[in-house]
């Protein structure tokens, strides 16, 4: 069948093309999308910045929820009707890419969303997966002491998490007021505002578990400098450039750094039932971290406002009627 799926072309392009979608095969799903998050890789893609990791052009988006309008043979935990989280397939998968009026996902690669008084428009469900899955190997331990390095959306996802944990404290740094705000109102202990490079002496190996969000080499300076000895390290964000790194220091403190992306555990996709669960309760919300929305046809305008970082944005989603 015809649909339609938003394209990368190279620096700031982006186009609707129209492009064939195959029938649902046995144990597949057919979604009619409503909404797709925007990612901050997907950003970096819009911004030209993406070939190094995958040739442009390609389809895009990988944060969608839609409703099933088809189900292949033998599909039996989705009915035609519901609302499903889509999980993400690698670029390429034919109806993979979820910027799209419509997609195709195998019966294991969509989670069914319950019935709920939440807005559509807050139904991003996949980086909050990814979330959770940080939360799972922090380890933290009753009474430790967490570092929150960056409070952009994921930053304060986690604050909503960190703040039901059973953690001593939880401080989150960053340099935007308006932002360690919203880290407060969501339970944190304590917030830093950080000016420029500057290590707070108060905090330095002090914490027992960092979760590093920010993905900046001064971020990632901070989280090694009030790591405690032994400490776990969670270099969450992704980092699109080479950093210096002293192993020596690494080897004396004895910290273990862990890489939390959704590949480092073979069962992420089982984290999306668990998580729909915890923003159903209202351990998670997107209420006061989604800013800004636009229809598909309106692509364009919004990636250039999430990439010059104007009118307040901080996260984004694509709307299809």
């Amino acid at each position: 069948m015809k649909t339609e799926a938003l394209w990368y072309l190279g620096e700031r392009s982006i186009e609707l093309r129209k492009m064939e979608i195959p029938e649902p095969k046995a144990h597949e799903v057919l979604v009619e999308m409503e909404i797709c998050g925007m990612c901050s890789w997907d950003v970096l893609a819009f911004a030209g910045k993406f070939g190094k990791f995958h040739p442009y052009p390609f389809a895009a988006g990988h944060e969608g929820v839609g409703r099933v309008i088809k189900v292949g043979d033998n599909v039996a935990s989705i009915k035609v009707g519901q609302r499903v989280a889509c999980h993400e397939v690698p670029i390429g998968t034919p109806g993979g890419a979820l910027m799209a009026r419509h997609a195709i996902r195998t019966e294991d690669k969509a989670t069914v969303i319950p019935e709920n008084p939440i807005p559509l428009k807050y139904w991003v469900v996949e980086p909050v997966v990814c979330i959770v899955n940080g939360l799972v190997y922090a380890g933290i331990q009753p009474g430790d002491s967490v570092a929150l390095v960056g409070a952009g959306y994921m930053g304060l996802i986690f604050a909503q998490g960190l703040a039901k944990t059973l953690a001593r404290e939880v401080v989150a740094f960053d340099v935007d007021e308006k932002r360690l705000s919203l880290a407060r109102e969501f339970g944190v202990t304590r917030t830093v505002k950080i000016e420029g490079d500057a290590i707070p002496e108060d905090y330095r190996k002090h914490f027992d578990v960092i979760i590093e969000t920010a993905g900046k080499p001064s971020s990632m300076q901070l989280a090694l400098a009030v790591a405690k000895t032994g400490a776990i390290i969670e270099n969450f964000a992704w980092h699109h450039h080479m950093h210096e790194f002293d192993l020596d220091a690494w080897h004396i403190n004895a910290w273990r750094i862990l890489n939390i992306q959704p590949g480092v555990n073979s069962h992420f996709s089982d984290l999306f039932q668990r998580t729909i669960d915890l923003m159903i309760a209202g351990t998670f919300s997107n209420e006061k971290l989604i800013t800004h929305w636009a229809p598909v046809e309106q692509a364009k305008e919004i990636f250039t406002t999430a990439l010059e970082r104007r009118d307040g944005y901080m996260k984004g989603a694509i709307l299809f009627s």
